[in-house]
């Protein structure tokens, strides 16, 4: 009777236990009863696409936008990482950002719901001039994703939990963003050393009062590179004068550059004003919605790239920033004038920073990297620039084309070498330029572990 009585008992346990783990795992798969990946990838895309207009509208520099592409990237795939199954927080893989928002496992979510809220906080106070106008497309937009999300049904409660997750992570993302330099920077006043005769390789305004462009960008933190200095290129040739130098050889070739149509529509395709792309970062944000719609990517899909390139464009502005600065060297169009011929242009505008090493080759380098990660590294046409009119030294405007590319990394490398056709790079600027980038993606590639 007694061992009756006690397997009674352990069968009375073991079932009473059963359904408590039946209960546990019920609640912890809650939190995925919407799945991010049913979702449609134009809620990330719009975003993206509102990020580009805010910082063509207000004419952000070029490390600017950068910087605003890596929060944009991060916090979408914040927003949504808890949706898809074995996915990872960024939380202690982005540098100074340790501790994400706390999802509670037992509640649902609407994760288009909570990338809204998120990315209607984040937004307006990554951009510097935002007007009370754009604040309301930024809300139109919010209030417009979630009449969509609201018209499949989710609960009260469930649109309360959502709202509420979306404003944890946005103050997760504010607080990393308010103490990554950019604020501190902003309240100082460099003073860049000047061109003088003991200094005739230092960089000089090419029209009068202009001023150079964020010249301490490099005392920002990264994302995911250790610092600024993380993937360093060489040093740039010694300055010389001397007809048979290094220096002077990289000269004589931007002036001998063939001034046929081929190099010219490539200088024009990647002169990315700030009036009409942005900016090279812009750009390359550009393709990446353009892939991910032509291969109509879910909001998972989006998610993942949008980040891959937003921290990715972020971390090799610092890079090439840091080496701007550094070396400090000058346009070669103060040189070729000086040296070679006076009356000698460019085919596109100098712009107001010192030029070693090439942004656009940087970023040409790294983008491509990770987006291929992704997506593959397939042919695609560029329509960046359709329809687009660019003014140059030689007149203008020239309403720009398509272009069609065999692959990403023919894309990056006809991007990096498109400074030494438009007259604004030296050949070294564009392949170190080219190698730094390649390893600011291969870095980024090691350490970002997304669980998917």
């Amino acid at each position: 009777m007694k061992r009756i009585i006690i397997s009674l008992l352990a069968i009375t346990l073991s079932l009473s236990f059963g359904c408590k783990d039946n209960e546990t795992k019920t609640k912890e798969n809650k939190v995925l009863t919407r799945k991010t990946a049913v979702y449609d990838g134009t809620l990330a895309q719009d975003w993206a696409k509102m990020a580009g207009q805010m910082v063509r509208e207000n004419n952000l520099s070029c490390p600017q936008e950068a910087r605003v592409y890596g929060y944009v990237g991060l916090t979408i795939w914040e927003s949504v990482c808890n949706g898809i199954p074995k996915a990872n927080t960024l939380a202690g893989q982005i540098n100074a950002y340790n501790y994400a928002a706390a999802v509670d496992v037992t509640k649902e979510y609407d994760w288009g719901i909570v990338l809204c809220t998120a990315m209607s906080v984040v937004l307006p106070q990554l951009i510097e001039g935002v007007t009370a106008a754009q604040r309301s497309q930024i809300d139109v937009l919010a209030i417009t994703q979630e009449a969509e999300m609201l018209a499949d049904g989710p609960s009260s409660e469930v649109r309360f939990d959502s709202k509420a997750l979306g404003m944890e992570i946005s103050a997760k993302i504010l607080q990393r963003m308010h103490n990554d330099g950019f604020e501190v920077a902003r309240n100082l006043t460099p003073v860049v050393p000047v061109r003088d005769a003991d200094h005739r390789w230092y960089w000089s305004p090419a029209t009068p009062n202009q001023q150079p462009v964020e010249p301490l960008w490099s005392t920002l933190r990264t994302f995911v590179l250790d610092n600024a200095q993380h993937c360093e290129a060489d040093a740039t040739y010694p300055y010389s004068e001397q007809p048979g130098s290094a220096f002077y050889a990289d000269a004589q070739e931007v002036y001998e550059s063939p001034r046929i149509n081929t190099n010219r529509s490539i200088a024009y395709h990647w002169e990315d004003g700030s009036s009409r792309t942005g900016g090279p970062a812009s750009h390359w944000m550009s393709i990446t919605t353009q892939m991910l719609q032509n291969g109509e990517k879910n909001l998972a899909e989006c998610a993942r790239a949008y980040c891959l390139v937003g921290c990715t464009l972020a971390d090799a502005f610092s890079v090439c920033w840091y080496l701007k600065y550094k070396y400090n060297q000058l346009l070669p169009v103060t040189y070729i004038r000086e040296q070679i011929n006076p009356n000698w242009k460019p085919w596109v505008y100098n712009p107001p920073f010192p030029e070693y090493t090439s942004a656009a080759a940087t970023v040409g380098g790294a983008v491509p990297i990770v987006l291929a990660s992704v997506l593959g590294d397939i042919a695609f046409v560029d329509r960046t620039q359709l329809g687009s009119a660019l003014y140059t030294p030689d007149g203008g405007p020239f309403v720009l084309p398509e272009r069609a590319f065999t692959s990403l990394t023919k894309a990056g490398e006809e991007q990096a070498i498109s400074g030494l056709y438009g007259g604004i790079h030296f050949r070294r600027a564009c392949e170190l330029g080219l190698q730094s980038g390649r390893c600011v993606g291969h870095t980024l590639l090691s350490r970002l572990h997304f669980g998917f």
